[in-house]
């Protein structure tokens, strides 16, 4: 059976779900994958861990060469030797960061993490097929060129931002410790702003996950529906607090994938976004089944009737 009478095929097996009408919209509200968000959100902070791991092991030498800076009252006649240090204490850290790092296997974890995405937005998909048009879909169709490549290329993008952490953070807090110590700041005042920026940095790790997250899910989204001929779908938003106004302005809401939405709110700069794309838009797309396109991969199995 060639494409077109396949299409024609099962465009008649879904007629009756249509009840008449040229569009259905979806049944069922796919859930975000707050699961793979939150195992991201492990492994960036597992390798941000590493960073605390050195500067902990390391601090001592530090606090050692401070107290005797101290006691022999030279802090502005010649803190030299409280520099130098400071650098090498930093090197020391530097050294044994790349051995943790390179031994984390964040490549893999990373990979990992890529699948259960995949898997859970697959999952969803299924859900929302069987549960609207009555079809199964293929176990294998999603496993194509353009998902390969696109969870390698989202794999590959966040090895480096995630990479980039350790070493930037540890090369902020050798800044804090040496200007510290210039400006006269106490030991006890310098250690708490190095705990602040750790801090800070595992809320970045956070969001990082949560925007990363979304945009391979809303990647995967548009992908499935398009590939199935639809063309539309409905806005729908997380429905808690941290929705933005713009974004929940746009809920319930018709669109076409060929034409993004402004998301931005009147009087900044136009940004047009689908579900996912905007930054920490854990927003979702309902898709708008059309009986003169749709082409889902079904296998064969169907549930109920029309």
């Amino acid at each position: 059976m060639n494409d077109e009478f396949r299409k024609q095929a099962l465009q008649k097996q879904v007629k009756g779900k249509f009840k008449g009408k040229q569009t259905l919209p979806s049944r069922v509200k796919p859930i975000y994958p707050d699961g793979a968000e939150r195992e991201f959100q492990r492994v960036a902070w597992g390798y941000l861990r590493l960073v605390n791991e050195v500067v902990k092991k390391h601090m001592p030498a530090i606090r050692k060469a401070a107290a005797a800076e101290r006691e022999r009252n030279r802090r502005q006649d010649d803190a030299g030797d409280l520099m130098l240090a400071i650098q090498k204490a930093f090197r020391a850290m530097g050294d044994e960061l790349e051995r943790k790092t390179s031994s984390f296997g964040l490549y893999k974890k990373l990979e990992s993490l890529s699948s259960l995405t995949e898997k859970l937005s697959i999952q969803e998909w299924k859900r929302t097929v069987k549960e609207t048009l009555g079809l199964d879909i293929m176990d294998d169709y999603y496993m194509g060129e353009f998902y390969r490549q696109a969870l390698q290329e989202w794999i590959d993008q966040n090895v480096a931002l995630i990479k980039s952490i350790p070493q930037d953070t540890l090369s902020e807090m050798q800044s804090i410790v040496s200007q510290g110590f210039q400006t006269g700041a106490t030991l006890t005042s310098i250690e708490k702003e190095i705990r602040h920026t750790y801090h800070v940095k595992r809320s970045s790790a956070k969001l990082l996950a949560r925007d990363q997250i979304a945009k391979l899910n809303g990647q995967l989204t548009k992908q499935q529906q398009t590939d199935a001929g639809v063309n539309e779908y409905i806005w729908s938003d997380s429905g808690d607090s941290r929705v933005r106004e713009s974004h929940h302005k746009l809920n319930g809401k018709r669109f076409r994938w060929d034409d993004p939405p402004v998301v931005t709110p009147p009087g900044k700069p136009v940004r047009r976004c689908h579900p996912g794309e905007d930054y920490q838009c854990r927003c979702v797309a309902l898709p708008v089944f059309d009986i003169s396109t749709v082409d889902v991969p079904a296998s064969g199995r169907t549930k109920g009737g029309g």
